[in-house]
């Protein structure tokens, strides 16, 4: 596991947590309430693949371990400056670089390549363009938790995250989950300049 870590971090990842290849029924009960109030909107495929979306294995049966990647895109500045400066349109943080998800699996096929040559296991890697739920499986290994805005907030990096996944048929020994500590608190649905949270 030290290797795992240091090779994550060496690839870029600000973290690496692991969990088994499973979510509980909270995220499927969440999945179907979600598309049952039809959140999803024009975004079909969210619905044409829910049945593929509740469980790693139903993308592939030899999943046994989700390892996690964290990359922190936190600004060196407070973002929330920019919303006061109405003159001119604000383009969001995580669309300000190169575009993550090709930044993002090239650091996971590196680890991936590397974890595969060193102990022989099959991997496959997932950067959000999957039916893979990957906040769940980012909380359940420890990552963080989902706040009330539903991306995953890390107490070590806020909710400015990148997220990566590794499944491998690897028996791995699984992080403990981050208990939520969002507690009464709305901050992150008050603050969203476009009031998208109900």
């Amino acid at each position: 596991r030290s290797w795992l870590d240091d090779a994550g971090k060496a690839a870029g990842f600000a973290d690496i947590f692991v969990t088994d290849a499973r979510l509980g029924d909270r995220s499927g009960k969440g999945l179907d309430a979600f598309l049952a109030n039809q959140f999803e909107g024009d975004m079909a495929w969210l619905r044409d693949t829910a049945a593929r979306r509740r469980q790693p294995a139903a993308m592939w049966d030899g999943a046994r371990t989700a390892i996690v990647t964290v990359m922190n895109y936190g600004p060196d500045h407070d973002p929330m400056d920019n919303l006061a400066a109405t003159a001119h349109g604000n383009i969001s943080v995580y669309a300000r670089g190169r575009d993550y998800h090709d930044v993002i699996k090239g650091k996971l096929k590196q680890l991936a390549g590397q974890f595969a040559a060193r102990s022989g296991a099959a991997v496959k890697v997932f950067v959000d363009t999957a039916p893979l739920m990957e906040k769940p499986l980012a909380a359940r290994a420890g990552a963080g938790w989902q706040g009330k805005h539903t991306n995953l907030v890390s107490r070590d990096h806020g909710s400015w995250l990148f997220l990566g996944t590794i499944l491998t048929d690897a028996e791995l020994t699984p992080d403990m989950p981050e208990q939520d500590h969002c507690g009464t608190c709305t901050r992150c649905l008050d603050v969203c300049p476009t009031d998208a949270f109900p």
